[in-house]
């Protein structure tokens, strides 16, 4: 694996910009760290491992698919790749993701962004020969996520109370797969659609980032990160093909990601940034919990 020196003048070497000041370097995603160079408009990708280097090549399969197609948003343009996966570069998308915003967003605002959003995927999800993308059912989606929970939940003990911790154990085991419900027709999908992963720029236009969990997958997996409801209802009016997800999924998937998410901040010692500990926290507790304290 390469050191961090050398990422750091592969980026500077290929991206044309050598002031360290215009290159910032981000360590929160799962499997890569990832260097963002003037505000997002290159971005470069290194697998944090050799584990992770096959979703690398699986990130570098997805953008190659969408490449071919004119969407009504933005996303990224891949530009750099290696036969070893090793690394991957593109042209990004900048703005500010809509977690940071959501709250601040008017009737209107939301609707237009759903709208679009909405569009966005009925053109993603008709996209044919996917070659070796990985696919998933439901039902292994499920298995999934309990796994996930169950590999984690050690981290929670100092958080929550026992009593606590029973109640998030009955909501994985009961009703995550109740709500993970659909139309069973595997379909490419972004796969990890939510509110980190939607842009809005000072203009108002949409961006969709991050496609590394890409794959073929029942189509509501990517409205299951969007538990607004003006926001959802946009996106299924707009992608025209009936009511898609229930909202009961919707708010459950929400709630999961919650929990995993502040899983995964403890393991890393996330207390800056919109998902850190204090904030996945709060958000289960008033989810699931259904406390403000």
């Amino acid at each position: 694996m390469l050191g961090e020196n050398d990422e750091l003048e592969i980026v500077k070497r290929l991206s044309g910009v050598y002031d360290n000041n215009r290159i910032e370097k981000s360590e929160i995603g799962w499997t890569s760290r990832v260097y963002v160079v003037h505000g997002g408009k290159i971005v470069f990708k290194f697998p944090r491992n050799e584990k992770w280097r096959a979703e690398c090549k699986n990130e570098v399969a997805a953008l190659r698919l969408i490449k071919e197609q004119k969407f009504n948003l933005s996303v990224p343009a891949l530009n750099w790749t290696t036969e070893d996966n090793a690394y991957f570069g593109f042209y990004g998308v900048t703005g500010k993701p809509l977690r940071e915003v959501i709250d601040s967003l008017s009737k209107e605002q939301k609707t237009e962004i759903g709208a679009q959003v909405g569009k966005f995927l009925q053109q993603l999800h008709g996209i044919r020969n996917c070659g070796e993308i990985p696919a998933q059912t439901l039902e292994e989606q499920v298995l999934e996520y309990q796994d996930w929970y169950k590999r984690g939940k050690g981290s929670l003990v100092e958080i929550f109370s026992v009593e606590e911790l029973w109640r998030i154990d009955d909501f994985f085991a009961y009703e995550v797969p109740k709500c993970m419900v659909g139309t069973n027709e595997l379909v490419f999908c972004h796969g990890d659609l939510d509110y980190n992963n939607t842009l809005i720029d000072c203009d108002g236009r949409v961006g969709v980032i991050d496609f590394g969990d890409a794959g073929l997958y029942d189509r509501s997996q990517d409205f299951r990160g969007m538990d607004d409801e003006i926001l959802l209802d946009s996106m299924v009016s707009a992608y025209g093909n009936g009511e898609i997800i229930s909202r009961d999924a919707a708010q459950a998937t929400s709630k999961m990601i919650d929990v995993l998410n502040l899983i995964h901040c403890i393991e890393n010692g996330y207390t800056d940034g919109v998902d850190n500990i204090d904030n996945c926290k709060k958000r289960v507790r008033f989810k699931i919990l259904e406390t403000n304290q």
